[in-house]
């Protein structure tokens, strides 16, 4: 396997080589490459040897064909005068701004208030976040090389099936952890988002790599597992403090309530009490106002382009906002739906979508075998899955972007998809 992943190599350092006519871009992604692969064999030996074989050869797949695709498109693009594929959609905005970013830094300008205004005044996206610091850091390093940024992206999106693969495994069976890395492999839009400069690829990995660390410190409390989930915890908290949130005010507490329904169910319902008087107050004080505003507001600024849903409803206004929520969540849960195509990049999403829809009963199955049997593992799974539904179906305005948002959710879905895989064909072999 090492030997054919070293000619596979070779044979990409050429194709690269080629590629580029300016040194600048061909030292820095090799690097990247090299680095990834690296990272890559590092997690291979630490898998456990049953396993070996298969997440590796898994792996070597998924991240030579992101690297083969990348390069490909990049040169398509550049071939054809279309601009680089790096800076195509939103990857653009980030490239740019991180460009900017680094002038003004270069310039002596050292005050990040003063630079986030700058750029922020002239930025294409009309927003500025961690991940346009990201490219700047990136391009401190590798100067402008939209590649590096995507070939780092390849590389984190490829290493996100080893810890997909070991939380279901922890969960149900090989098996199911088969399935399971098989599906965050090569999923078709988890594979176009990861091969851009885009920070999804970045925060699944991040998410995954958090969730399996602290699944671990359950079983057995190791120093090293919480460096782990304090290395990644500060890194999401960078690229998406949302995420961060989420995750340690909302689904860490929740799946520890879900825990104490399995072992206590009087203390359960006191805290359930509690967080429902809790609610009340937060809702009489905050609900009318500043909660439905930003909701409101961050839909707002999002509802653009054909593809936006309820533009027009005001969802500060909370009869509206009990009206919007149902609607909301089918739209979060399924969409784009089959009659919605109207581009070639709807279109394209059409099959995957089918699959999908054919997928969920497998997600049940799965759902309901975690909240019976393992319920203090799982739980975080279950809450983050549902939790982060709930954010995008209030936060997302446009379906496009809905649909990239999504991908920090799949991984997880598919998680549970396994494991409803396996009960399924259980109860088929056994009615047989």
């Amino acid at each position: 396997m090492l030997k054919k992943a070293g000619i596979i190599s070779a044979g990409l350092i050429v194709a690269i080589s080629i590629s580029f006519f300016n040194q600048e871009y061909v030292v820095f992604p090799l690097f990247v490459f090299f680095i990834g692969l690296f990272i890559g064999i590092a997690f291979f030996v630490l898998s456990k040897e049953e396993d070996r074989n298969f997440l590796m050869g898994l792996f070597f797949t998924a991240f030579f064909t992101r690297i083969i695709v990348t390069v490909f498109l990049y040169n398509f693009a550049l071939l054809f005068n279309i601009g680089h594929f790096g800076h195509l959609g939103d990857g653009h905005g980030y490239s740019e701004s991180g460009c900017s970013i680094l002038q003004l830094w270069r310039s002596g300008i050292r005050d990040v208030d003063i630079i986030t205004k700058s750029v922020l005044s002239a930025s294409h996206s009309g927003n500025l976040g961690s991940y346009d610091f990201w490219n700047a850091i990136v391009y401190f390093v590798t100067g402008k090389s939209p590649i590096s940024l995507m070939f780092i992206n390849c590389s984190a999106s490829s290493l996100t099936i080893f810890p997909i693969y070991y939380i279901t495994k922890q969960f149900s069976s090989r098996k199911s952890a088969i399935v399971a890395a098989f599906l965050t492999a090569f999923w078709p839009s988890i594979f176009m988002w990861s091969i851009q400069n885009l920070k999804e690829a970045l925060s699944v990995f991040l998410i995954a790599g958090l969730m399996w660390a602290v699944l671990q410190l359950k079983v057995k409390f190791r120093f090293y597992l919480l460096f782990i989930v304090m290395l990644l915890s500060l890194a999401l908290k960078e690229l998406r403090v949302v995420s961060f949130f989420t995750f340690y005010a909302i689904v860490f507490p929740i799946s520890l309530i879900l825990f104490l329904w399995k072992k206590n169910r009087v203390f359960f319902m006191f805290l359930l009490l509690l967080a429902g008087v809790g609610l009340i107050v937060v809702i009489n004080n905050h609900l009318k106002g500043s909660f439905l505003g930003y909701i409101n507001y961050m839909r707002t600024v999002r509802a653009v382009g054909n593809t936006a849903f309820l533009s027009n409803l005001d969802v500060s206004n909370p009869v509206n906002f009990i009206f919007f929520t149902p609607i909301a969540l089918l739209v979060a849960w399924l969409s784009p739906f089959p009659w919605q195509v109207g581009s070639m990049s709807q279109i394209t999403a059409m099959p995957e979508m089918l699959l999908y829809y054919l997928l969920l009963p497998a997600m049940f199955f799965g759902w309901r075998f975690i909240m019976r049997h393992k319920i203090e593992e799982g739980g975080m799974i279950i809450v983050y899955i549902f939790v982060m539904m709930l954010v995008l179906a209030f936060l997302e305005g446009n379906i496009g972007t809905l649909f990239r948002h999504r991908a920090m959710v799949l991984p997880f879905m598919f998680v549970l998809i396994g494991i409803g895989h396996e009960k399924i064909k259980f109860r088929i072999t056994a009615h047989n």
